[in-house]
């Protein structure tokens, strides 16, 4: 395993990276949930997801991992797998809004595609707190006092496969105003032959976070 993971790293630290493209803000537009209410009881007192007015004070956050949230009805089947059936879900095409209902909390699923192998830049503010996925596979979550400066977090995706791809958010408020902000790009990843050919060998495909909170500008 050692071994393969080091000939993996060597494989990417020898391909080339072409210009970023901005593939999501604040104007692209998505699935959108805003009937899911209150879910402070989703997780419970003490949980993530905060109780209303501030009656949990107001924290700073960063989940180390998934939160294995119980989801409510109102997210459908099983939406971070793309069954929103029974859920209270918009159309395809909806436009996202950049506030909601204080005390209450909503999901995004924004779908694009990657022509190739590529890596992730995602930029995001929030007032109050996010989780996010991609393709279903927990990548970040964090809650903190303060408005949404798009300079807030700063989450790192390396090596994305190329294809059909859904980011999924949730938005938390727990009182006084909502916010939010974002913007992600992607760098695509050109892999020379034999560097192809050793990630082929190899099976690699995956999923390499690294996140960090930027500082505001």
């Amino acid at each position: 395993m050692k071994l393969k993971l080091v000939m993996a790293s060597a494989l990417l630290a020898a391909s080339v990276q072409a210009n970023a493209t901005l593939i999501i803000d604040n104007s692209t537009t998505g699935l959108y949930n805003s009937g899911l209410g209150d879910l402070a009881a989703m997780d419970g007192p003490g949980g993530f997801l905060l109780g209303a007015n501030i009656s949990e004070g107001d924290p700073t956050i960063e989940l180390a991992a998934d939160p294995g949230f119980a989801f409510t009805p109102e997210f459908g089947a099983d939406w971070l797998n793309g069954d929103y059936t029974g859920g209270t879900w918009s159309g395809p095409g909806a436009a996202i809004p950049s506030t909601w209902a204080v005390n209450t909390e909503t999901a995004i699923v924004y779908d694009f595609f990657l022509d190739g192998l590529s890596d992730l830049t995602i930029d995001v503010g929030v007032d109050n707190g996010i989780v996010m996925w991609l393709d279903g596979v927990f990548i970040f979550g964090a809650t903190r006092s303060g408005g949404a400066n798009l300079n807030e977090y700063d989450i790192n995706l390396s090596g994305i496969a190329a294809g059909d791809h859904s980011l999924q958010i949730l938005r938390a408020d727990h009182g006084g105003s909502t916010g939010y902000a974002i913007e992600v790009r992607a760098q695509t990843v050109q892999v020379s032959e034999p560097a192809t050919l050793g990630l082929i060998g190899l099976g690699l495909a995956g999923l390499i976070a690294t996140r960090r909170r930027k500082q505001a500008v």
